[in-house]
């Protein structure tokens, strides 16, 4: 059974001593899992202030799905709001998927096989049993704005392809909008500035690349300049490589050498997303 891991973080930044904190308790509408492949980084979902029965939305910040070699889920949820008032809540949600930790003390044991043959537990949030905390302030922090990015040409440090200060062209998968207006047009490219590589090695060490900065123009053909921090792993990225059953094979072999980065566009469905 997945136990409830929550962890509330308030950022308040010098402001502590004027903002004045009201806890307020929320639970999901509806059912939340990292196994509805429906639900993307970028979403929102709603809550219901336990209390009042307010609507509150929360922005799924990061959501990364389980994999083998007991690899758990784990969704982060931030920018909450009540729905009718707009007013925000400061704090944020980090909930884990469980570790199946007897199957790994068997499988050290050598009583069941390797636990690269199992896939890491789910989150589930689930309506009137998961009760979570945020908080109602006079302080609120600036509300990201999610940009939804997909690879425009061939990812791979399986030849050495991809150095430090290189451009990796993505583009947007879908319309963003940014104070209720279009700010980027879906399609529009999208380059990353390569801040960092890692050579896969021996032993569970996968292959990197690191960026921290991306430019794109607007809607109305302005630069844009995006600060945000993405790092594509050799390992993180065999989740979304093909079907469930076809991953497996995906995960085979990762103890004696890592994984490359390798995504070639229109094949594998990965999506990323950066933040304005």
């Amino acid at each position: 059974m997945i136990k409830r891991l929550i962890l509330t973080s308030i950022l308040l930044t010098g402001l502590s001593s004027i903002a004045e904190e009201v806890p307020v308790t929320i639970t999901p509408v509806e059912k939340i899992s990292t196994a509805n492949k429906n639900l993307h980084e970028g979403d929102y979902v709603d809550f219901k202030d336990v209390k009042s029965g307010e609507i509150v939305t929360g922005l799924i910040k990061e959501l990364n799905p389980n994999g083998f070699a007991g690899e758990q889920a784990s969704i982060l949820i931030n920018n909450f709001q009540y729905k009718q008032s707009g007013k925000r809540l400061n704090g944020e949600i980090y909930v884990k998927g469980g570790e199946h930790a007897k199957y790994q003390e068997l499988a050290n044991n050598g009583i069941a096989p390797a636990t690269y043959l199992i896939r890491g537990g789910e989150v589930i949030l689930k309506p009137g049993k998961t009760e979570l905390v945020v908080f109602f302030s006079n302080y609120i922090n600036s509300e990201d704005t999610p940009v939804k990015i997909i690879p425009a040409q061939l990812i791979s440090t399986s030849h050495n392809e991809i150095e430090v200060g290189d451009k990796i062209k993505f583009e947007t998968a879908k319309d963003v909008y940014k104070n209720g207006k279009l700010y980027i047009k879906k399609g529009t490219p999208v380059y990353g500035l390569v801040d960092y590589v890692s050579e896969n090695g021996w032993a569970y060490d996968n292959a990197q690349i690191d960026l921290k900065k991306f430019y794109t123009k607007s809607f109305e053909g302005k630069k844009i300049t995006i600060n945000s921090h993405l790092a594509i792993n050799g390992f993180d990225i065999l989740k979304y490589k093909g079907k469930k059953y076809a991953q497996f094979f995906n995960y085979c072999g990762i103890a004696f050498r890592g994984k490359e980065v390798e995504i070639i566009p229109g094949k594998d469905n990965i999506e990323f997303n950066i933040w304005l």
